[in-house]
């Protein structure tokens, strides 16, 4: 996975993710105990289906908080509903998302993709 900060004034990230935006979505699982619930979700998302999910999270001029989520011609807007940051928006959104469900198929479009094999299974957690 690898996470990209685009120079937008709002952080963004991908389903493959590189180091600053994801740390702030992971900072504020961190500080609200929530890092497993954020693991589970991505783990979804990244066995799920291929393909990059770009999140661009922020404030509009008029002070409503939202994160969207694009991978490729589809893009779904996630406005909060009571969260106080863009991080918090955020982490909802991908916990939404790891789900798997109608918003995560809206968003690939189409069907979940399983990618997880019996043999990754078994070499993840046997000794």
């Amino acid at each position: 996975m690898e996470i990209s900060n685009k120079n937008y004034s709002s952080p963004s990230f991908r389903a493959k993710f590189e180091a600053k935006a994801l740390k702030e979505v992971v900072d504020y699982a961190a500080k609200n105990k929530q890092l497993r619930k954020l693991d589970t979700a991505l783990n979804n998302i990244l066995h799920a289906n291929e393909g990059d999910i770009l999140i661009i999270h922020g404030k509009t001029p008029d002070g409503r908080i939202f994160s969207n989520f694009t991978m490729g011609k589809h893009t779904i807007q996630n406005f909060s509903n009571g969260a106080q940051s863009p991080q918090e928006a955020s982490f909802n959104g991908i916990l939404e998302l790891g789900e798997l469900g109608r918003k995560f198929r809206s968003l690939v479009g189409g069907d979940v993709k399983d990618k997880t094999t019996a043999q990754e299974l078994i070499s993840r957690y046997s000794k």
